[in-house]
Formats: C-alpha cells, structure tokens, sequence
C-alpha cells in the first residue's frame, strides 16, 4: 500500500510538470486572459502580420537608399498601411481627453495608370506624416496632451499624383480617468449656453468665458465620458484600424418626439440659449446616437459582431444655422464623429504606442 501511494504522488506531480511545459503563448483563436469573449483572432494575426510586414519593408527602403526593391502597392493599400502603421505606433485612442483639435493637410503619393504606388514613394510619403503630425502635435496648445489618431482619405488622381487629405487629431488629456455623470449632470445650475457660434453663456452680462458655447461644452463632456474598452489581458493590448467617420445633421434621430442632438426649425431667440436641463437631455441624447443609434441603424456604420470590436474615438460638434431644403430657416449642431475597429493585438507583436514628443 505505501509503494503504491507513492507511485500515485509521483504520477500526479510527473503530470502537472508535463502540464506546465506544454503551456504556449495564446494562439490565433484561443482565450486569453479572464474572459473567454477577448481573444487573439485569426483576423487579428493576419492584421499584424500584414503591418509589421510593412514596417519591415519600410526599414529595409531606409537602410538601402540606393536600392529600388521593383515592389509597388495598389492606392488603397498604401492608404491603409500608411494610417494603420502610424497609429499603431503613435496613437493613444484608449486615453481620456477633454477637448480636442484636429488639423489638416493634403499630400500626394505618386502612382502609374494602373493606380499603383512603387513602394519607395509609400515610404517617402509616411516620412512625410511623420513629420507634419509631429508639427501639429507639438504646436497643439494642451498643457497636458496626447496624440489620438491619423485618418487618411483617397482623393482624385491628377497628372500622376493621388491626392491624400490627412486628419489628424490631438487631445487635452485628462489628469484622471473622468468620472461617469453624478445624477443626470454632467451639467448643473449655471450651465447656460448659447448653442453655437462661440457665443458663450446665454446670460453674457456675468459671462467670462470667451469662445466657447453650447456645442463645445458638450463635445468636451463627450469626451470627457468616453466608454473606454475592457482592460486587455496581460501581454496584449488594443489597437485600432480601419478609421472611419459619420456626419449628421442633427435630424436623424428621434425619442418621444424630441430630436436627440440639438436641431430646431422655425426658431425664436430663447431657442438659441440651450440651459442646463436642455444641456443635458442633449449631453445623453448624444451618447445614445454615438454608442447606440448610429452602429446599430446607420447605413456607413459597418457591421461588427459585438461592441468589443469598435471604438468610438471622437467628435466634432458645431453650432450652426442654415436652411432646410425646404428652405425653413434652422440651428443645428452639426456632428462629425470618429470610429475604428479594434482589435486585440500582442504586445510582443506591436509594442506600445510611443508619444510623438520622444521625436522632437
């Protein structure tokens, strides 16, 4: 009895050793960390395989200046390595901000008839956003700051030339995670505002603050409250591709009747002051369009299986008036909001991002 209990003892340890040393990184497809939802999809593989594919590519181009390697990419493809790579190395999407500044620029990325692009001018053209978004990050007037995202967008080809409009945005970083709206906030007594225009408060005899309104206090409380993704498990962390924007004019989304952004036909002047109550019906009416309205009925919205695979990243509102096609006279606040598939990635795979200050 007591030579087989210890022949029982040394299997169970020679089992758990054998156990121990078949355990591997987490493959394409397996759970990983605590939830068996968040795992490294083979999709995800083939993303990063794809840009560090290119990263590896460009490094070679670097190196050997003198050399054409005869590889070319199609405009879309060069498109899209361009604003993954750059994010993927640069960008902060997951961060809290409180405002935000996107700027602009056109470049040109040189193509044949067929529309591809030799894979030296790729690289010469990502040099390029390399600099110009280190420029705006730099001259970007945040106290505290980081670098949201890159958006490219494919324009027309003209003598031989692909038009690119670049997007970049950087935000005001918030000290701290923000805290979620206590009651019905974020606003309260005093929050007063006229709805666009950088008109300030509607009471403007006791306002002291200059160039702000309505819409922009909201943008900064949207911001300010963004949903942020489930913590990624030990050694990976997220990323994000395939940036995309949606515009709306405010119209589009009902509940009870009421207009979920702020939009009014026919108006009067107290129409345009926008109090703490209106505020904030419009501050949750703007969450709902964002995380809920817009990925789940809007046409541009692509189709992803659960909200782990989205992020929304930004939103531009503005206080404008105009006219309907109607021609009924209007103000509206115009949204322009970011998104962009996530995915879970490897650390080991695609470090950290690194901040653009590091390069000046």
């Amino acid at each position: 009895m007591k030579n087989a209990f210890f022949q029982l003892f040394a299997l169970v340890i020679l089992f758990g050793l054998l156990l121990h040393g078949c355990q591997k990184e987490p493959q394409p497809g397996e759970p990983v960390g605590q939830s068996a939802e968040m795992v490294y999809t083979p999709k995800a593989a083939s993303l990063v395989a794809d840009i560090n594919s290119f990263k590896q590519k460009m490094t070679a181009v670097r190196e050997n200046p003198h050399l054409k390697s005869g590889e070319v990419l199609s405009k879309e493809d060069a498109r899209w390595n361009l604003e993954t790579l750059f994010n993927a190395t640069y960008g902060f999407p997951d961060k809290s901000y409180s405002k935000t500044v996107t700027d602009t620029a056109l470049l040109y990325l040189p193509v044949d008839a067929s529309g591809n692009a030799m894979l030296e001018d790729v690289v010469a053209v990502y040099d390029e956003i390399l600099s110009l978004v280190t420029g705006f990050y730099i001259n970007a007037n945040f106290d505290e700051k980081g670098f949201l995202f890159m958006q490219l967008s494919s324009g027309d080809v003209a003598n031989g030339e692909l038009e690119i409009r670049l997007e970049a945005v950087t935000g005001a970083r918030l000290s701290t995670p923000g805290e979620p709206p206590v009651n019905y906030g974020p606003f309260y007594d005093g929050d007063d505002w006229m709805y666009g225009h950088g008109w300030g408060k509607c009471d403007t005899i006791y306002d002291t603050i200059i160039n702000s309104d309505a819409a922009e206090q909201l943008q900064i409380a949207i911001h300010s409250n963004k949903k942020a993704q489930p913590m990624p498990p030990s050694g990976f962390r997220w990323m994000t591709v395939n940036h995309f924007d949606i515009t709306l004019i405010g119209n589009e989304y009902l509940e009870n009747g009421e207009y979920l952004i702020f939009y009014k036909e026919n108006y009067n002047e107290s129409d345009m002051c926008l109090d703490s109550t209106k505020m904030n019906i419009h501050f949750h009416g703007q969450e709902q369009v964002i995380y809920q309205q817009v990925p789940q009925y809007h046409s541009d919205f692509p189709e992803f299986q659960s909200m782990e695979e989205w992020m929304f990243l930004n939103c531009i509102i503005e206080g404008i008036d105009d006219f309907t096609k109607a021609n009924i006279q209007r103000i509206r606040h115009n949204n322009k909001l970011y998104y962009a598939e996530v995915i879970l990635v490897p650390i080991s795979e695609i470090p950290h991002p690194v901040d653009l200050l590091l390069l000046y």
